[in-house]
């Protein structure tokens, strides 16, 4: 007798293969048996799941999340586990929490802070500092239950700040000594089981002072030093963000065989196509031999604006902070309804006290900087959103997210004959300021995603992205792969969708063969038993909305999706009818896996 049969589901194995109606056997982890249609009838199972009608798919892999301080906390990583999320990749864009002195620790908190929104005051208060050394930080996180796997990547910042000190956040570059600490620090995570390594070169991304990120400016014999780490500690995938070198990038991880995934967006709005280029760019490198992954979304990067998120067009008002700022949300609405605190907030100026722009002579030739300048960018990107209502949109209950003019704000200017900065207004104080603004800082100057369907198509693309456990108040994407199910397979009306078969196997098989996870991603005999059961017709997810859930009564947005019958990790049950059972199977991926 098997533990689990799985009877006549729509199986999705993966691999990329056409969908097929059969029967799948659990036994302990693994899968012991699959037989199609006509071809076997399967002994009983302990448990037997009817999936007649259902999806089959393997457990998704999640290979963009920055779960890094949430492993600490929450043995659940929500809301990844309401998603079909089996294995989650984290320690992306550079930043994480090891190695670390303790003298640093609070800075590195403040640095996820600022460039991945994740609130310091929960940090300090949900990370169990019971390491230094990033095999020591592996250790600490591997004895702790969860839901699903986790892996981890070394993280540039981190490795900087430990070897260089406090000039390690400077544009210097390292010693031959800390290029020696460097390759040696590398090798041994490595070789304790990261996956990879991960280093940003994203201008965007900076500390709360507005300094660049340690490893922003990092030059070539460091991540030369940084690639031979890697190979000497048995190899994995080195992550970049952000603009890179292509051509000594890809020449080093020819030579030191590295598996390189950068992520892909659309492009600037001055260039909306470069996204072919960087395709072509990726082609050009496989045929010269090196294994180059390009990842994307299934949809542009947003940012979500209410009165209750991180950012929103008056989070530099001096009125706003002075008359209502400090009140609860209910007191704050009506207070703002106020014809006389209206006026004063439309009327009133911004803080603008470490505006970028302050510090370059031609600030009015760039609307929002991404140059090396100090400062903060935030008052640049405030004013391109709010002098930009025709690419900022209504969200709605159910969300949309491939909204067509009519949503955006712009539009609501119109229709009630106001301006634009009054109909932001209108907006935000409507209801019970529930009402959540879409804005998409790249991926959607056509006004639609024809062109995302292209790059999901692409073989060489790699699908996750979902920053789940980062940004938390200002994006809600960690619901991506339940999305890209649903949207892109079954309701997309304003162009052409995906088929099933491409959408499971980028989020699955072919994720795990990026990050070498051979033994998962695909539903094979002798794999994993990481399975998700969905009734594809009940797929959805609600709007986001705030929660206040982590330490210290931290605030994010959260979204449940709905349509999971059962989720299986490591042959246990873990999400059956949308609903957690308790069980905690997973466990720290160390390295790769698998033959």
């Amino acid at each position: 007798m098997h533990d689990i049969v799985i009877r006549n589901g729509r199986i999705i194995d993966g691999t990329g293969a056409a969908e097929f109606v059969g029967d799948i056997a659990i036994d302990g982890d693994r899968i012991s048996a699959i037989v199609r249609e006509g071809e076997g009838i399967l002994g009983e199972g302990r448990r037997e799941i009817d999936a007649s009608g259902k999806l089959v798919t393997p457990g998704w892999i999640d290979i963009h999340t920055h779960m890094d301080a949430q492993v600490s906390w929450d043995p659940y990583l929500t809301p990844s586990c309401y998603n079909g999320v089996t294995t989650v990749v984290m320690g992306n864009c550079g930043v994480g929490f090891a190695p670390v002195r303790e003298s640093d620790r609070e800075w590195l908190m403040d640095l996820m802070d600022a460039v991945e929104d994740i609130p310091a005051t929960a940090m300090s208060a949900g990370i169990t500092w019971e390491w230094e050394s990033f095999p020591e930080y592996l250790d600490a996180i591997d004895g702790k239950p969860r839901v699903m796997d986790i892996a981890a990547q070394f993280p540039h910042c981190a490795l900087r700040t430990y070897v260089m000190g406090p000039r390690g956040a400077e544009d210097v570059q390292p010693t031959d000594e800390e290029l020696a600490h460097m390759r040696r620090l590398v090798r041994e995570g490595i070789e304790a089981g990261a996956v990879g390594f991960s280093s940003n070169r994203l201008l965007a991304h900076r500390t709360k002072e507005g300094e660049l990120i340690p490893g922003t400016l990092a030059q070539y014999p460091e991540l030369e030093a940084v690639a031979e780490g890697i190979e000497q500690g048995g190899g994995g995938v080195f992550q970049l963000v952000g603009p890179f070198e292509r051509d000594w990038v890809e020449s080093m991880a020819l030579e030191h065989d590295l598996t390189i995934t950068h992520l892909t967006g659309e492009g600037s709005m001055q260039y909306p196509n470069a996204w072919k280029d960087v395709l072509r760019s990726a082609e050009q490198a496989t045929e010269r031999g090196v294994r180059i992954f390009p990842q994307v979304r299934g949809r542009g990067t947003t940012l979500l604006m209410n009165l209750e998120g991180s950012i929103h067009p008056y989070v530099l008002n001096y009125a706003y902070r002075e008359l209502v700022e400090h009140l609860p949300l209910a007191e704050r609405l009506e207070k703002m309804r106020e014809p006389e605190v209206r006026a004063q907030i439309l009327a009133s100026e911004w803080d603008l006290t470490n505006d970028v722009r302050n510090n370059v002579s031609d600030a009015e030739d760039h609307p929002f900087l991404v140059d090396t300048t100090p400062g903060n960018l935030l008052p640049g990107l405030l004013e391109l959103v709010t002098n930009w209502p025709e690419g900022v949109y209504v969200l709605g209950d159910p969300p949309v997210y491939e909204p067509e003019y009519e949503r955006s704000v712009a539009a609501h200017a119109e229709r009630n004959e106001m301006s634009a900065a009054e109909a932001f207004y209108d907006l935000m104080t409507q209801g019970d300021g529930s009402t959540l603004l879409l804005v998409y800082l790249e991926g959607y100057s056509q006004g639609n995603f024809d062109y995302m369907r292209e790059m999901m198509q692409h073989p060489l693309t790699r699908n996750g992205l979902s920053d789940a456990g980062a940004h938390v108040a200002a994006v809600s994407d960690a619901h991506m792969v339940s999305w890209n199910l649903s949207y892109w397979g079954r309701d997309r009306e304003r162009g052409e969708r995906l088929p099933l078969e491409t959408i499971v196997h980028k989020q699955t098989g072919a994720n795990a063969d990026m990050y070498r996870l051979r033994d998962r991603g695909e539903l094979v005999v002798g794999k994993r038993a990481d399975v998700n059961v969905i009734d594809f017709e009940r797929l959805d997810t609600d709007a986001p909305h705030m929660v206040y859930d982590l330490p210290e009564n931290a605030k994010r947005f959260m979204q449940r999706p709905t349509g999971y019958v059962a989720t299986i990790c490591a042959g246990e049950v873990v999400l059956e009818d949308d609903e957690l059972t308790g069980a905690l199977p997973g466990r720290l991926v160390r390295g790769a896996q698998g033959g």
